[in-house]
């Protein structure tokens, strides 16, 4: 597989695990001051306060290992809509060896992600400087049944956290620390994805078993930690994991740690896809790349 191809591959495996979804914004909640709850029960709680924030401005930090010529590293800055997953994103890339700087905007309109980036000059068309893929065709693609794993909430945080305590092996409070000067704090799970059906709706377990053990043969385990930071007002200020895929086209691992920070919940959201004349579908290609690492 080329280069250039595998990066966008993990570009969309990261996508797709770190979208966020929204809705319509109002304003938070106040916040309130009382005893500190059992971890789990303040993870439910942040989970259905911050979804009703509707949005809020994101800074994400990324790095890849284990790509061709070594790590990348990428910061990302915007604006998410929880319950749609609209997105607007800029972001900067420090390429691996050189030390080049990348930048690139993304732009989400579940389940399609639009890119812009010198880096794909290449597979673009001439006047067509927009790449679009198609997250949903490509899991299907991969064997994940999109349907059934978005019934469960698997693919927005907030619901995923509000169903932690019945599929995390562990909830632990770690800690007290500052997240962009607010007072936070810090818990940490472990996500167990083979209890992960039983929360689904009884039609769609079947589906959402087969589903998440794709996945789970993809990361070569059952098991992902997830750290989560929640302020004294019931919302979640960071969420961080990391994700280790092996990659059979190289013999290695792609190993991905993320970071999401959010703030000024509430945020006006309005994402407009690029117009089809200046779009370039590479849904099909690499979908064929990835399935033939």
């Amino acid at each position: 597989m080329r280069s250039s191809r595998l990066l966008i591959v993990a570009l969309v495996l990261t996508t797709a695990c770190g979208q966020a979804k929204a809705g319509h914004p109002v304003t938070p909640p106040a916040s309130t001051r009382v005893p500190a709850p059992q971890p789990s029960v303040a993870l439910a709680g942040s989970a259905a306060r911050t979804a009703r924030a509707g949005s809020a401005r994101v800074v994400m930090r990324m790095r890849m290992a284990g790509m061709p010529g070594g790590a990348i590293t990428v910061d990302a800055a915007g604006v998410v809509a929880f319950r749609t997953r609209a997105a607007d994103l800029r972001m900067r890339m420090v390429a691996p060896g050189s030390g080049a700087v990348i930048r690139m905007r993304e732009i989400t309109r579940w389940p399609v992600v639009y890119m812009r980036s010198p880096l794909f000059a290449a597979q673009t068309h001439r006047g067509k400087p927009w790449v679009r893929l198609d997250l949903a065709r490509l899991e299907r693609a991969q064997g994940i049944d999109m349907n059934a794993l978005t019934s469960t909430g698997r693919s927005d945080p907030t619901q995923m956290l509000s169903t932690l305590e019945g599929e995390s092996d562990s909830i632990v409070t770690v800690g007290h620390e500052a997240v962009r000067g607010v007072a936070t704090t810090h818990y940490r799970a472990v996500i167990d994805l083979g209890k992960v059906a039983g929360s689904a709706n009884p039609s769609l377990r079947a589906a959402v078993r087969r589903a998440e053990a794709r996945l789970a043969a993809m990361l070569g385990k059952r098991r992902m930690p997830m750290d989560v930071w929640i302020g004294a007002d019931g919302l979640v200020r960071r969420v961080a994991y990391r994700m280790a895929i092996p990659v059979a086209a190289t013999g290695g691992t792609l190993t991905t740690s993320v970071s999401l920070d959010m703030f000024a919940f509430g945020a006006h959201v309005h994402v407009a896809a690029p117009p089809a004349a200046q779009t370039t579908d590479l849904t099909a290609a690499v979908a064929a790349a990835a399935g033939s690492g």
